[in-house]
């Protein structure tokens, strides 16, 4: 529910401020370099939501299982064997949900750095499913310091486009 509330503001947020900007942006031949500053950072800022909607619509399960991890209540014997099959399976769809994202046309200047962080997005979730697999204790440290280096990278993007920083892994982790 949280991230519902959450994606709506943003999203209503975004909507706000492309308004009647979007028409006249699109209909203006000889845009000045302002108004192709703005269009791209709203091209960023849909671009950087986006994010966060593909990974939600997958990473249930997995969070279901960090967040008892993190409480201490993950069940024991068949119930754990389920929850972290769930999770396993909910990572890897989450790993290929992200290999699916397509960096915009119109965000080519920072797609080296957009590409880096999907690529530790990308690793994130396979050391997640990689931990999930083996025996004993699940330890996904390692995995949420790498999505973490791609958040970070995100927010260095998110700066440059004169946008509040944010946090992707905070709005993929409610």
């Amino acid at each position: 529910m949280k991230k519902l509330l959450l994606l709506l503001a943003a999203t209503s947020m975004i909507l706000a401020a492309c308004g009647s900007n979007e028409d006249e942006a699109t209909t203006t031949t000889n845009a000045s370099p302002k108004e192709e500053k703005t269009d791209t950072t709203i091209d960023f800022m849909k671009f950087y939501l986006s994010i966060s909607q593909t990974i939600n619509q997958a990473d249930a399960d997995l969070n279901a299982f960090e967040l008892a991890q993190g409480k201490d209540a993950l069940p024991e014997g068949e119930e754990l064997t389920a929850m972290k099959a769930a999770a396993k399976t909910s990572a890897n769809e989450t790993l290929a949900a992200v290999q699916s994202i397509e960096i915009p046309a119109t965000l080519s200047e920072q797609e080296k750095e957009i590409a880096s962080a999907l690529t530790k997005m990308q690793e994130s979730y396979t050391m997640k499913s990689e931990a999930l697999a083996s025996e004993g204790e699940v330890v996904l440290d390692e995995a949420n310091a790498k999505f973490e280096e791609a958040d970070a990278e995100l927010n260095v993007l998110l700066e440059e486009a004169e946008l509040a920083p944010s946090s992707i892994l905070k709005e993929v982790s409610l």
